[in-house]
């Protein structure tokens, strides 16, 4: 297993010492980009499988999440006990329609909550049948929440 880890470090470490190594062709993941961790896309992913099979009771599923990137942040202060990130993704339907969404990710919630991920509610546009999130999603869009 250190061999494997070894050998795959000197590969990456000898692609990005070359002098024709540009940026675009190795993107590494930005590390303070929570909303494109594997853990909160499958997370998401989770939670809209279970909103369709339980709630809506329609046959649609997620299949890709589509360049997911953070919208806005609010990190934890004095007045704000929660730290919030709002995050855009494109989202493959089984349909084969390619939608906007939007979800909202606040961690941690110590105690009360897991301390990593404590919540991670979504909205996928033309898909909230009880606009549960205002139209169009606007409450998880608009970073203020209205």
């Amino acid at each position: 297993m250190f061999s494997r880890r070894l050998a795959i470090a000197i590969g990456l470490a000898a692609m990005l010492a070359t002098p024709a190594a540009r940026a675009d062709e190795l993107r590494l993941p930005d590390p303070n980009d929570y909303c494109a961790t594997p853990q909160v896309i499958e997370r998401v992913k989770q939670k809209v499988d279970h909103k369709f099979r339980s709630y809506t009771k329609t046959k649609l599923f997620l299949i890709e999440i589509i360049d997911p990137a953070e919208h806005h942040a609010r990190d934890r202060d004095e007045t704000h006990t929660v730290q919030r990130k709002w995050c855009h993704a494109k989202a493959r339907m089984s349909d084969r329609t390619v939608r906007d969404m939007w979800y909202l990710i606040e961690k941690p919630w110590g105690f009360a909550g897991i301390p990593l991920l404590a919540s991670a509610e979504f909205c996928i546009v033309g898909l909230d049948p009880w606009k549960v999130y205002g139209k169009d999603c606007s409450t998880i869009r608009n970073a203020i929440g209205w």
